[in-house]
């Protein structure tokens, strides 16, 4: 979406994606994360290479976190043109399963967010022909800003889902057990129902965070209120699904911590929630300098630059 928005692709690009996913039925991944790189700051530096040869381009690089590779027809790639100095020149490049110099390295080994399948893209010397670089900038930040809702925003009501899930996993759970020796099943007892009613709480108030940041998504484009509410609905999104699937899971007892039960898997993508860039003291970095009226260029580095 990014690329069918922007004014900054060509017309032609747009239609050669829209047909690819509508007309052909294709699914394209996106790849932009390098192991170089940590959400705490924010700051992306490209390693990956292109280098001009043989009537296109030679990208070289490791990429991680390629969500949905190695089911995707296609994937976006960023790398940086070796004639740019500055580093956060960039072009999008959409790769083919069949790039030569292109293998993909199953590391996918993590605790949640398993059904992502995000192994590593490797690019060794990997040719692409000119037309598979969709978009090229000699400043690739106002592009990453202009779009967050849909770079990260988009992955916040994921999250959601999952609060949601355990939330209704787990009165399922309680209305479903009846401990021997009682007339009641486990939803009567008291701290049952108050934290049932904490997370409803809590569930509720992170869904109605998020729907305003959408809301100023739509209404108002990419204002610096807009990135605010988005930096604030995935804080909001994160912590919550990371204390209910947390509460959910130790409600469900003993019972719920095999890997079979469902409680136990919401439990490990949940977790997740408040890492999953950026990060939960990322976004409020970032929602201080808005709340108090900050330059970002007039405070500290959060460390000291070479």
């Amino acid at each position: 979406m990014p690329l069918l928005e922007s004014s900054e692709v060509a017309a032609k690009t747009k239609r050669h994606i829209a047909d690819l996913v509508v007309r052909e039925k294709k699914l394209i991944a996106g790849n932009f994360s390098e192991p170089v790189t940590t959400s705490l700051i924010g700051e992306r530096p490209l390693k990956t290479r292109a280098r001009r040869a043989d009537g296109g381009y030679r990208v070289t690089g490791r990429k991680m976190f390629a969500s949905m590779l190695e089911a995707a027809d296609f994937v976006l790639v960023m790398a940086r043109p070796d004639n740019m100095t500055n580093p956060s020149a960039a072009m999008i490049i959409m790769l083919p399963p069949t790039a030569e110099g292109r293998r993909v390295e199953p590391d996918w080994d993590v605790l949640g967010m398993r059904a992502t399948r995000s192994d590593s893209l490797i690019l060794e010397d990997c040719w692409v022909p000119e037309e598979a670089v969709v978009y090229r900038s000699d400043d690739l930040r106002p592009f990453r800003h202009a779009y967050l809702n849909w770079f990260w925003g988009s992955y916040t009501p994921v999250y959601l889902g999952v609060a949601q899930a355990a939330f209704d996993e787990l009165r399922r759970v309680v209305h479903a057990r009846k401990p021997e020796g009682y007339a009641q099943p486990l939803a009567y007892q008291p701290d049952v129902r108050r934290h049932i009613a904490e997370m409803s709480a809590d569930l509720e108030a992170a869904r109605l965070v998020m729907y305003r940041s959408a809301w100023l998504s739509d209404t108002q484009g990419p204002t610096p209120e807009t990135t605010a509410a988005l930096y604030r609905a995935k804080y909001m999104v994160g912590e919550a699904v990371s204390r209910i699937t947390r509460t959910a899971l130790t409600l469900g007892g003993a019972h719920g911590i095999f890997k079979t039960s469902r409680l136990e898997q919401l439990f490990r993508d949940g977790a997740l929630g408040p890492l999953h860039p950026p990060p939960s003291d990322f976004c409020l970095y970032n929602m201080g300098l808005y709340e108090l009226g900050l330059d970002p260029a007039d405070v500290l580095p959060p460390l000291k630059p070479e």
